[in-house]
């Protein structure tokens, strides 16, 4: 009987691990086009063969950060700056690297990298967050997984967004 008490108990209390849900008094939050801060002629660009620029990227960011916000349902978007949270990021890097080569040196596997600056800013002005969140994905060039670069694009930018609305809504 000891150890069984001993046991419920145990079971009861769980292990430990929780992720506290959101902690402000705000329920909505005002999020502001997101600003493109890439540099397109730094030195690193200048020399190389294999640079991308992705167009438009700080519209699709925005446009579907608007749209995690609203189907996770903590913060309603709002344009009412009076008593709302005040989201607002700038994408300060884009990189794209190859992580996996063919036999004939071709490249097989590309990586995607987008570095956030993200601030999250309450009613009085005052800085709730602020950080920088990476999101990144990986995709094939050729082969049965293969996708083109802007579907990556759309798979990057889907985890930046899940990132940031994490960073937002949970507190740890």
């Amino acid at each position: 009987m000891n150890k069984s008490l001993v046991l419920f108990f145990v079971l009861l209390s769980g292990c430990g691990y929780t992720t506290r849900g959101f902690i402000q008094t705000e329920k909505n939050i005002v999020i502001t086009p997101v600003i493109n801060n890439i540099k397109i002629t730094p030195e690193g660009r200048r020399y190389s063969n294999f640079t991308t620029y992705p167009i438009l990227i700080e519209k699709r960011l925005t446009n579907v950060l608007v749209n995690k916000f609203n189907i996770d349902g903590h913060l309603r978007v709002s344009e009412n700056k009076a008593d709302a949270l005040k989201l607002s990021c700038v994408i300060n890097d884009y990189k794209r690297e190859t992580t996996r080569y063919t036999n004939t040196d071709d490249v097989e596997e590309q990586k995607l990298r987008l570095t956030v600056h993200m601030k999250l800013i309450n009613y009085k002005d005052e800085v709730i967050k602020e950080k920088d969140v990476v999101g990144e994905t990986s995709y094939f060039l050729s082969g049965l997984n293969s996708i083109s670069e802007s579907s990556a694009q759309d798979k990057l930018i889907d985890d930046t967004t899940r990132r940031i609305v994490e960073a937002v809504i949970e507190e740890w």
